[in-house]
């Protein structure tokens, strides 16, 4: 796909301020055969919208490449913590909103780790108790056949489809509208989001409420964090550029919050305009963006120079620590560990190997620089002293599994906001 103009307000006044080289799509791991076959890679360019201020990639790779093509490798059930954070998830955000014979449509549902959670908990919130009822429904819709076959398995009706304003309106054609619409982590994997809105207008009931977590620029912003940029990301938001957008579809928001997750993430609810009061929340959360300066080109210019700066610092930190004879096992085969590697320029002479917990990465090597990904258990076979945590943002999580490792001397090293060794 060629995108000239702003994903959102349409504008062709972009300017480009992020050149992060050729890259591979994030979930393109090789098997040991492939390893000597030519690997694809595209140019990542990140832009800033000079009228509304959206970061963005303007020339995306085709959705049906990174989601349809090959398996889909993420599985939300497979992340350390993501249960316990979906339960808080729905008690804060999205209990108030439901009652008997509603209807919940998560959008990028994965293997419905959170819809499954609303199927099978009791609720208790300020002294009632919410509970499943056979009339409270459920439905996902995701692109990633694999991942929608996982779903199905556990019984959660799943369709495996792009989220668009024709699949909007066969799902209320046969299951009537959404009292809560839900989008965790998949929004910014959309490049027709006028489209997504259309859907959502379809879809949603007049009192109904469209939900969204998704990665928030202030928050990369804060720590350098460049580990979420890759192919799959096409856009990094702020609470003031979706603000804008919505009042193109009579949408607003009407609760606005930073959570901890993804190191920053922003959760929004969005509603019709005038069918609930807006919390004092979206005001503060914007002021706070616009006293910060944070939708501005200066702003991205400067994170620029910081990625370049911050990749650099552990590229010598990595090769400081082989050169004293240290070794290496990376942690955790995610997408935005690989971006790291990529970035820093770390390879096979560096990383003995990268472990991962999920069966469906591993004995399979990454994009690019080729490191094998072994479980935990097969990694032990090899000598490391250091580990380099690249999901940083579940740091203390892969440390309290790796007591032993650091009782025996092992070392941490954090490739994003503080660099260094723990």
């Amino acid at each position: 796909m060629k995108t000239k103009r702003c994903r959102m307000c349409k504008s062709t006044d972009i300017t480009p301020f992020l050149n992060m080289g050729e890259q591979p799509l994030v979930n393109s791991l090789l098997t040991k055969e492939e390893l000597k076959l030519p690997e694809e890679s595209y140019k990542l360019v990140v832009s800033y919208c000079n009228d509304c201020g959206l970061v963005q990639i303007v020339n995306p790779i085709a959705a049906t490449k990174i989601y349809q093509d090959v398996d889909y490798l993420y599985f939300s059930s497979d992340m350390p913590g993501l249960r316990d954070y979906f339960e808080e998830y729905i008690i804060k955000s999205v209990l108030k909103y439901l009652r008997d014979d509603d209807l919940v449509v998560e959008i990028g549902s994965n293997d419905g780790i959170l819809l499954r959670l609303l199927q099978n908990n009791k609720w208790k919130v300020e002294n009632n108790v919410y509970e499943m009822s056979e009339k409270w429904r459920v439905l996902g819709v995701d692109p990633a056949t694999n991942v929608v076959l996982r779903a199905l398995k556990k019984g959660i009706p799943t369709i495996p489809a792009f989220f668009t304003e024709n699949v909007a309106k066969k799902i209320e054609k046969e299951w009537g509208k959404a009292k809560v619409m839900i989008g965790n982590n998949c929004i910014a994997h959309l490049n027709d989001l006028d489209d997504l809105m259309k859907g959502v207008d379809a879809l949603l009931t007049d009192d109904g409420v469209f939900i969204i977590e998704a990665n928030y620029w202030g928050g990369m912003v804060d720590n350098t964090n460049y580990s979420l940029i890759y192919h799959d990301h096409f856009s990094y938001f702020t609470f003031t550029v979706w603000d804008a957008f919505l009042s193109k579809f009579g949408f607003e928001l009407i609760d606005a919050i930073v959570t901890p997750a993804q190191g920053g993430s922003m959760r929004m609810t969005i509603a019709r305009e005038g069918a609930h009061k807006c919390s004092d929340n979206v005001e503060k959360c914007i002021k706070a963006e616009f006293d910060r300066d944070l939708d501005s080109l200066q702003t991205c210019k400067r994170f620029a120079k910081s990625v370049k700066q911050s990749a650099k610092k552990l590229n010598k930190l990595v090769k400081q620590i082989v050169d004293d004879d240290g070794t290496i096992a990376g942690y955790g085969a995610a997408a935005k560990g690989f971006t790291i590697l990529n970035m820093s320029e770390l390879g096979q002479d560096d990383l003995v190997c990268c472990i991962d917990d999920s069966p469906a990465k591993q004995n399979m090597y990454v994009p690019l620089n080729h490191i094998q990904i072994l479980s935990r258990k097969d990694a032990e076979e090899l000598e490391f002293n250091h580990i380099l945590i690249l999901p940083w943002n579940y740091r203390d999580t892969i440390m309290n599994k790796e007591v032993e490792f650091k009782k025996r001397g092992g070392k941490f090293i954090i490739p994003v906001g503080d660099i260094g060794v723990i």
